[in-house]
């Protein structure tokens, strides 16, 4: 195939996807591009989490340098040590409260649970109520990676305090449903333009955006 060939068709792709979200609002189009890249970068999110905070900021920007910290705390509780080239991946989305107080939304890939405990050596923080389930055999390893993110989180993060609202963690269920909901405030005016997704901090790639506005 000739450069020529290649560049008509490469055009051709871009065109075709202007085409695809031209009569989309913007929430739609973000939901969809969303949804397109976790197909495409074959992102299997296993965790979707509320943080609130007890010491919440109100510039977006501030948040997004606390989302750097969060990711690391996250990030060194799956990996202490060495972190892998393959490691899970994450996305930040910013919400505002009424109070004008800003609270962070977090889809998040997980690892097999008895991969996490057999082959890291690892110090985690449970109740003895817990411990006893365990024992008891009545709770599954998955609601253990649970209960002991949600206190390495309250541990390393200050600005969430250990209150019971300021994690709320649970497994994904319909990404999709997810995806949606974290966009909910493109229907509003909130932010500006896309200020509700932390681009810098999220394991996304954004190279096709440029690529776009390019064309």
């Amino acid at each position: 195939m000739s450069n020529f060939d290649t560049m008509k068709l490469d055009v051709s792709s871009r065109h075709s996807t202007k085409l695809e979200y031209q009569n989309l609002s913007k929430r739609q189009s973000t939901e969809l591009w969303l949804n397109k890249l976790v197909e495409k970068e074959k992102i299997e999110f296993k965790y979707f989490l509320t943080l609130s905070f007890y010491k919440a900021q109100k510039l977006v920007i501030n948040q997004y340098l606390d989302n750097t910290h969060i990711k690391k705390v996250l990030l060194d509780f799956f990996y202490p040590n060495r972190k892998p080239i393959d490691r899970i991946r994450i996305w930040f989305f910013v919400e505002r409260h009424a109070s004008d107080y800003l609270h962070l939304h977090v889809l998040m890939e997980g690892m097999d649970g008895m991969e996490w405990l057999s082959t890291r050596n690892r110090k985690i923080s449970i109740k003895k109520s817990s411990l006893l389930d365990i024992l008891n055999s009545n709770v599954s390893i998955e609601e253990v990676m649970i209960e002991a993110i949600t206190n390495h989180l309250q541990a390393y993060v200050r600005r969430l305090g250990t209150g019971k609202q300021s994690v709320d963690m649970r497994n994904v269920g319909n990404v999709k449903t997810r995806i949606q909901y974290v966009n909910k405030s493109l229907n509003s005016l909130e932010f500006a333009a896309w200020e509700h997704i932390d681009y810098e901090n999220s394991d996304m790639d954004i190279t096709h955006i440029t690529n776009t506005q390019r064309a």
